[in-house]
């Protein structure tokens, strides 16, 4: 049940400031924005010239598994509170600055980074960022369709999927092709760990739409758009690290791809019928032969750092969900199924072809697309070599 927990907040946390310092950034910045939601303020001070601040929070209630030892009880948290804050100095030269707020108290630099956008086909990004990989990591845990973030999407980052680096990115085609590659920080940089910071990480991202542009921004994606958009998205992600994964004794190199679809359908003129949602993604990891140091390794918890944690194995995802077109109240339900699993490589972590499994059903009660939203989930979580653990939860959203 612990483990299940675990996977609803993100993980790898690092460089954790306290809020005076957090202060001290802001006011340093004083400026910087959401690109992933709405701006709750806007103030312009000239021709190209604004400033945003946002917020987003999330909060859930998991139910303890009745099969669970007393020390796994039930449990109410609030899971995430992310300040979203950007600017424009210049047409072409933009900024942003999230901010997130652990449940210990501290605050953490989410995304810093200076964008420069001359064309539409090609920018510039430098700072702390997303990384090129799968959609759900490219979603976050705000624009996923179902509430919990999925077990299968185990790419590294120095926090939440992000990592230190420099990107290039752009939109062709109309807007149906997407592209990102970039270098970075990388993986497993600790003085005992694999790889002290001498080797960056390479990654890049294609996608490209067959129906409508996705109406995300950037390179940032999402598993549901409640019917803005009729969607047939592909995108193929990979990674790679020399030295990327193991000890200062023991290295391995680290390679990852996975390919990822979308699917997503108006039913009737205007969605009239409703709005069908089907996703799937296929993963594969690869360790060089080499098992990983622990998670967090060397840090105050496992899940600060981009320290250890990558498995040899092999993954898939696949989830379905159906918006209601009638309302029901202030909002409309949206069914949903997610299953998962990860199988590891046979030699490396035991006989047979041992798997971790996660199995999700329930449904969002969808008021404002994701940025007012309410779920109800039922998890059925079964660890490698281990029995497994079911739970209810019920997560709430609100980004402005």
């Amino acid at each position: 049940m612990i483990a299940l927990a675990s996977r609803f907040s993100m993980s790898r946390k690092e460089n954790l400031l306290r809020c005076g310092s957090i202060l001290s950034i802001c006011a340093a910045f004083s400026a910087l924005a959401p690109t992933e939601s709405r701006a709750a303020v806007t103030v312009n001070f000239g021709k190209d010239q604004f400033f945003t601040l946002g917020v987003g929070v999330r909060a859930q209630y998991l139910s303890k598994d009745p099969a669970a030892t007393p020390s796994n009880s039930s449990a109410a948290s609030a899971s995430d509170l992310r300040v979203y804050m950007g600017a424009q100095f210049h047409k072409y030269v933009k900024a942003t600055l999230n901010l997130e707020r652990l449940r210990d108290g501290n605050w953490n630099v989410l995304d810093g980074i200076l964008q420069v956008e001359p064309w539409k086909a090609f920018n510039i990004w430098g700072g702390r960022m997303l990384t090129p990989s799968d959609r759900s990591n490219l979603d976050g845990p705000y624009f996923l369709s179902t509430y919990a973030f999925p077990i299968v999407s185990q790419y590294p980052g120095a926090w939440s999927g992000r990592d230190d680096g420099l990107a290039v990115w752009g939109k062709l085609m109309k807007d149906h092709f997407r592209y990102v590659a970039g270098v970075y920080r990388g993986h497993n940089w600790q003085r005992d760990a694999s790889n002290r910071g001498e080797h960056p990480l390479f990654a890049a991202r294609l996608e490209y739409n067959f129906l409508d542009p996705e109406p995300s921004p950037a390179y940032y994606t999402a598993s549901t758009y409640y019917g803005k958009a009729d969607i047939l998205a592909i995108g193929l992600a990979g990674q790679y690290e020399t030295d990327g994964v193991g000890t200062a004794q023991q290295k391995g190199d680290y390679k990852a791809w996975n390919i990822d679809g979308l699917f997503e359908k108006k039913i009737g003129p205007d969605a009239r019928y409703g709005v069908y949602t089907l996703e799937g993604a296929y993963y594969q990891y690869y360790t060089d032969g080499v098992k990983d140091i622990a998670a967090g390794h060397g840090q105050h918890s496992p899940d600060y750092g981009n320290v250890g944690g990558i498995n040899d194995g092999t993954a898939f995802l696949a989830s379905t969900a159906y918006l209601i077109p009638y309302k029901l109240g202030w909002g409309r339900i949206q069914p949903l199924v997610r299953y998962q699993q990860f199988r590891f490589k046979k030699d490396m972590y035991g006989a047979g072809h041992p798997k971790t499994t996660q199995f999700d059903a329930g449904a969002n009660y969808v008021m404002d697309g994701h940025n007012l939203r309410f779920t109800f989930d039922y998890v059925r979580y079964k660890p490698m070599g281990t029995r497994a653990s079911n739970a209810f939860l019920l997560g709430m959203q609100f980004q402005y």
